[in-house]
């Protein structure tokens, strides 16, 4: 039996989190009985560390008894966090995760010439420009709008300040991502305060446009990869045939290319009998490889994998999709 003082110790443990360093002398004695470390002794102490989940490491089974050993928690399934490991998971998208929210802004200064502020619009090909006298506030947006307002009205004035518009918004990095789409369609534009306190941005709805399309361009690229594929297959198979192929064990039923997954398609075009009789006028090792690549990208993109896949991945579906649909729109 344990003694009191390693049932003691198991729930400090588990409650702090932080494992207990002793030689191993020190931790057979939390076990009545158990200073030898016979094959009868080890079995019981395993038994009891399986129980409360605890691990021994190095092994306390083996050499010099006053070795020192470390007594901890079995390491528990995590939320793979991002690249900055001691970030906090956090299960809402903020502002932050958009490109144009990080990007220092191009401005203009107050009392600058309304000149200045047509050049770095054109240049630029902005609609917008901040007027800021540093690099923590926004006093105001010139616009070509304000610009063509301020010529219809025919102010006499050649300085941005008498330009300047003040519909914009300030939102705070962390603000939720869904707030700040609501604000950015409101106003038209969103400048972003990071943690040092410094305006990032503009945020614009074509920032907003771009960040969509790059979200669901992977979706929408596997999509119709499986379509490609079923196209290849459709047809020109005989049903019992893939039947026998394929091993259904979560209670569906196979009667169409469409009830398979994509890593049934996989099975079936790498059988060599199936190969033969589609026909296909390139080299299978490749064109199967290259499938798996895709099943491994649809795995983290069905399964929301917390980071976007790469540029390399996105590039995969790109091609494969624009190979696979020249391909059969050239027959």
């Amino acid at each position: 039996m344990p003694r009191q003082e390693f049932i003691d110790l198991v729930q400090e443990i588990k409650a702090c989190g932080i494992g207990r360093e002793m030689t191993k002398k020190d931790f057979l004695w939390l076990f009545e009985f158990y200073e030898k470390r016979t094959s009868g002794n080890v079995w019981r102490i395993n038994d009891y560390l399986h129980k409360e989940k605890m691990i021994v490491v190095p092994s306390y089974q083996s050499g010099w008894i006053y070795d020192t050993i470390e007594l901890k928690e079995k390491d528990k399934v995590k939320i793979k966090k991002g690249d900055d490991s001691t970030d906090e998971f956090d299960p809402i998208n903020r502002l932050s995760i958009l490109e144009a929210s990080v990007k220092t802004p191009v401005s203009v200064k107050r009392d600058a010439k309304i000149d200045e502020a047509y050049l770095l619009l054109w240049q630029n090909d902005f609609t917008q420009l901040p007027i800021m006298n540093d690099d923590r506030t926004v006093l105001g947006i010139i616009t070509w709008q304000t610009i063509a307002k301020g010529l219809i009205t025919e102010k006499k004035s050649d300085c941005v300040k008498d330009f300047m518009s003040d519909k914009f918004t300030v939102l705070e990095e962390n603000t939720p991502l869904f707030d700040a789409i609501k604000e950015v369609i409101k106003t038209g534009v969103v400048f972003v305060r990071d943690k040092e306190k410094k305006i990032k941005g503009p945020v614009t709805p074509s920032d907003l446009n771009e960040e969509f399309i790059e979200q669901i361009e992977p979706f929408i690229l596997l999509e119709q990869i499986e379509n490609y594929i079923r196209l290849l297959l459709d047809d020109k198979i005989i049903l019992e045939d893939i039947q026998k192929l394929i091993t259904i064990d979560d209670g569906r039923s196979v009667n169409s290319i469409s009830d398979m997954t994509f890593g049934e398609y996989l099975m079936i075009l790498e059988n060599q009998e199936i190969w033969q009789l589609l026909s296909l006028p390139f080299d299978k090792i490749n064109f199967i490889k290259n499938l798996h690549k895709i099943r491994i990208i649809r795995n983290g993109v069905m399964h929301f994998h917390p980071d976007k896949i790469s540029k390399i991945e996105l590039e995969i579906l790109r091609k494969s999709s624009e190979f696979l649909e020249e391909f059969l729109t050239s027959k």
